[in-house]
């Protein structure tokens, strides 16, 4: 059975061949802030479609190690609908009993129909993230950046660490063993209380795919 470093060569193997004819780009303003006309503009939307390349490769990968299968193009039952404008959902299902599916949505930016990646978990789909966050000029840190992040929701998935933890309008998203973020209000230390114990939390996790 493969293990995580494996896979990741894997996906790197893989996206040479899913980023081919792709650009990757350097933070466009690494020591300075970003000029006011950047906000909200979006010169380049398409260079965007690195992002579901990447996400390609991490489906070619798995499925290449016999972990799991792709359904491309399916209609996806979402529990709340995601903030981003959907143009096509893939769905890529695990063989290890209780692991989550996983819903890899292609998402409108600017106007391009395809250029963000929606992430999603469960049968009744529920976001994980959007890649890029935003996406306009002003945000844009690089592209390895946005494919790091990727790589680090995607990995907390197939390994089981990934978990989303909910009560009422407070949420909060476990991608690894030291990465996390919240959303509502928390006292201070309330964050790692829960995460250590969330008793009476909603608890949406699945195993490992690769502990088949």
């Amino acid at each position: 059975m493969i293990v995580e470093s494996e896979l990741r060569a894997a996906v790197d193997r893989a996206f040479s061949t899913s980023g081919r004819g792709l650009r990757s780009w350097a933070d466009p303003h690494p020591d300075r802030s970003p000029r006011d006309e950047e906000y909200s503009r979006l010169l380049d939307p398409a260079k965007w479609r690195i992002i579901g390349a990447r996400a390609d490769a991490w489906v070619a990968a798995l499925v290449d190690a016999g972990v799991a299968v792709a359904e491309p193009n399916v209609s996806t039952e979402w529990r709340v609908r995601p903030r981003t404008a959907i143009s096509r959902t893939d769905r890529v299902v695990a063989l290890a009993h209780g692991a989550l599916p996983l819903v890899i949505a292609r998402s409108r930016l600017g106007d391009v129909d395809d250029a963000g990646v929606t992430l999603a978990v469960g049968d009744d789909a529920e976001c994980v993230d959007v890649f890029p966050d935003c996406g306009c000029d002003a945000c844009d840190s690089g592209s390895q950046d946005e494919l790091d992040r990727l790589d680090d929701h995607l990995a907390g998935i197939v390994t089981g660490a990934f978990r989303r933890l909910s009560a009422g309008a407070r949420t909060i998203t476990v991608i690894g063993a030291d990465a996390w973020r919240a959303s509502g209000r928390f006292g201070r230390g309330e964050v790692h209380r829960i995460i250590a114990d969330p008793t009476g939390w909603q608890v949406l996790a699945g195993t490992s795919w690769l502990s088949g």
